[in-house]
């Protein structure tokens, strides 16, 4: 039974000769929304959030693609229980193309695995920026969305990338030094020109605590900012999620999904928030770079 990396190298073969799939052709770009997820601090379930959203989203029909964008501790397929034998670091090395890197994730989702070879875009020559660029923006035609999984804190290669999404989800916890992580990564972010940033408090105790957490962190951003944030909702602390973490295993296995339920609605609320098209993700961010 073939893989779907398989289907997608094939789809972008046909690029070649012509044909619909073409992404040079006039009007032929998909709507592809991007959307990644930061965090000021480590901890705060960042990650798993990417992946769970990344779920939902392929379980309602979307075709989805997860970039594990950590650097050096890319982890999402350590979450899963895979060793993928290409990361995008092997494609800015030259040894694959990106399609090469793609790996069939839970319910679909297409994943590519991240790895501390990201560092090299800052030293990119232009004749192979322009050539991954042209990979990356032919990949974006056979997605309905593109996850970009950051790491946690207001390094430069995490803005350079939340940026140039179209929206950019938040996680924090009630935890206080959350929230005054949190506010860094908004500003930032403002700064630099994202226009939607949203949040999703995590591990709260009751939707009391979220909604209050959301309120803090909101009150601050409209007062030294200008600019409120978009609520998306709130997650309880389930210590049922950390066992099936230990265990590499996920919790729609498990009867008792409530946690995977709550970021579908997220999920679903979040996608349908309206864009500012400036082009597809990849070659926003690249050429930036």
């Amino acid at each position: 039974m073939r893989d779907q990396a398989e289907k997608l190298r094939e789809l972008v073969a046909s690029v070649a000769i012509g044909n619909e799939y073409k992404s040079n052709a006039p009007g032929s770009r998909k709507l592809c929304k991007s959307i990644s997820f930061v965090s000021g601090k480590g901890g705060v379930g960042k990650t798993n959030i990417a992946l769970y959203y990344a779920m939902s989203l392929a379980k309602s029909g979307k075709k989805v693609l997860l970039l594990d964008a950590d650097l050096g501790l890319a982890n999402i397929h350590i979450l899963l229980g895979i060793a993928p034998k290409l990361t995008v670091a092997d494609v800015f090395e030259g040894k694959c193309t990106i399609m090469d890197t793609v790996i069939n994730g839970p319910l679909g989702v297409s994943i590519i695995p991240g790895a501390s070879g990201l560092e090299t875009l800052a030293n990119i020559a232009p004749d192979k920026l322009h050539y991954l660029i042209d990979q990356f923006n032919t990949m974006e035609n056979h997605y309905d969305f593109i996850l970009v999984d950051t790491a946690a804190g207001i390094g430069s290669s995490v803005i350079n990338v939340a940026a140039k999404t179209d929206l950019a989800i938040l996680m924090m916890t009630p935890d206080p030094t959350s929230l005054a992580d949190a506010y860094a990564v908004v500003k930032i972010l403002y700064e630099r020109g994202q226009k939607q940033i949203a949040t999703i408090v995590n591990m709260v105790m009751s939707e009391k605590e979220g909604m209050e957490t959301f309120d803090r962190i909101n009150a601050v951003v409209v007062k030294f900012l200008k600019k409120p944030l978009e609520f998306l909702g709130v997650l309880p602390m389930n210590r049922e999620l950390q066992r099936f973490i230990r265990m590499q295993r996920l919790v729609t296995e498990n009867r008792n999904d409530e946690f995977f339920l709550r970021v579908s609605r997220i999920s679903r609320a979040s996608a349908g928030i309206s864009v500012i098209r400036r082009g597809g993700f990849f070659s926003r961010f690249l050429k930036k770079v």
